[in-house]
């Protein structure tokens, strides 16, 4: 095997926005009051270590068996049974904002850093809020997986709820369907944020990092097409994507080069869900695939102080895309934090609870973007 000793090392650098980008803009009107950057800095991990090496060889020739599709699930959102392992980490509550099942969780136990001497008057703290889309092919509800990650997160960020939008899932609710949902349900969202003096933070994994793109962009997109003195849309602080789905229409010529490699998507698989997903809407629509929104789209972003961060492996064949799109973003000068990590398969932090090194590290990560870079 190729892998090495030293397989944990890593490499940091800044990609800075070039000179002839257009400076971000100081306007804090926004709500949520976002701070501006023009630099991304980029993490990448060149290999991987022997277990994680083992475990991809194991689970390739099932790679097609763990994505197959699970019951179907009826209209509109889905209410979630949450797993009991959740529970363990963080209170689980359950609502519903614009038909569309939300479940909130928060630490069971106090993080030691908020403990406050009883002495002292409490300070005013202002919260996290991330909403989370999982992944699934967009037919899939969060699984024991995403629960496990979405709680552990709660459990790990001071002053920080982590809620699952449990958003309608295709065969009977394709994009031209949901999506209106959803736009209709994200202002509503992050204008109770800025009413809670919440920091809003949008995250997801592969069809729900597609999501937790998509979604803002396209409220951009539609606000620039809008009357100009029409009011701008609430935008959250920070997106927090793995490995995300940026282009439905699969055309990538790396793709079937890294299919080889990749544990456990197939072309076949990735370009059948999207097609189910898009329904009558073309695959280079841009409310479907954020690689392909224009660049004055991401300038407004960036404009509006949203950063970005991700996550991406090197054995994904959907990280090529994903790669394009930030460097789009850097090409607009958006901001943010971006690990690349060598050799690793689809959504490889999400499965930290197995105990495969990079996908703790990539977990530990992530906590450390949210609660020093958020």
């Amino acid at each position: 095997m190729e892998e090495t000793k030293d397989s944990l090392s890593d490499t940091t650098t800044q990609l800075e926005t070039p000179s002839s980008i257009p400076k971000p803009s100081t306007d804090t009107t926004s709500p949520l009051n976002p701070q501006t950057n023009e630099t991304m800095e980029i993490t990448h991990h060149p290999n991987r270590s022997l277990l994680t090496a083992i475990m991809h060889t194991f689970i390739r020739p099932f790679g097609p068996l763990i994505t197959k599709m699970r019951d179907e699930t009826p209209r509109g959102s889905p209410k979630l049974d949450v797993p009991k392992h959740a529970t363990t980490r963080a209170h689980v509550s359950h609502r519903v904002v614009a038909d569309v099942h939300i479940y909130d969780m928060t630490p069971k136990l106090p993080h030691m850093g908020a403990l406050k001497s009883s002495s002292q008057p409490p300070e005013k703290v202002r919260r996290k809020r991330i909403y989370y889309f999982a992944g699934g092919g967009w037919r899939m509800p969060a699984s024991a997986d995403h629960w496990a990650l979405t709680s552990k997160l709660a459990a790990s960020c001071p002053d920080t709820t982590v809620s699952i939008v449990s958003y309608p899932l295709t065969p009977h609710n394709p994009a031209p369907e949901s999506i209106p949902v959803l736009l209709d349900l994200l202002p509503k969202l992050l204008n109770a944020c800025a009413a809670e003096n919440e920091t809003a933070i949008l995250a997801g994994d592969s069809a729900g990092g597609n999501l937790a793109l998509a979604l803002p962009l396209e409220m951009l997109r539609a606000a620039a097409a809008a009357d100009a003195n029409a009011p701008q849309p609430p935008m959250p602080a920070h997106i927090l994507v793995i490995s995300p789905s940026t282009d439905l229409r699969r055309c990538n010529p790396e793709i079937p080069i890294l299919e080889r490699k990749d544990p456990l998507l197939r072309h076949k698989f990735v370009k059948a869900t999207s097609e189910v997903w898009r329904g009558e809407w073309p695959a280079d629509d841009t409310r479907l695939s954020p690689l392909l929104v224009p660049l004055n789209v991401l300038t407004a972003l960036r404009d509006r102080g949203v950063q970005v961060h991700g996550v991406t492996g090197g054995y994904d064949i959907l990280t090529p895309d994903a790669l394009l799109f930030r460097d789009r973003l850097v090409e607009a000068g958006v901001g943010g934090s971006w690990l690349h990590w060598e050799k690793q398969m689809h959504v490889y932090p999400v499965a930290w609870r197995y105990g495969l090194p990079e996908s703790r590290k990539a977990k530990d990560w992530m906590v450390e973007v949210i609660n020093k870079k958020m």
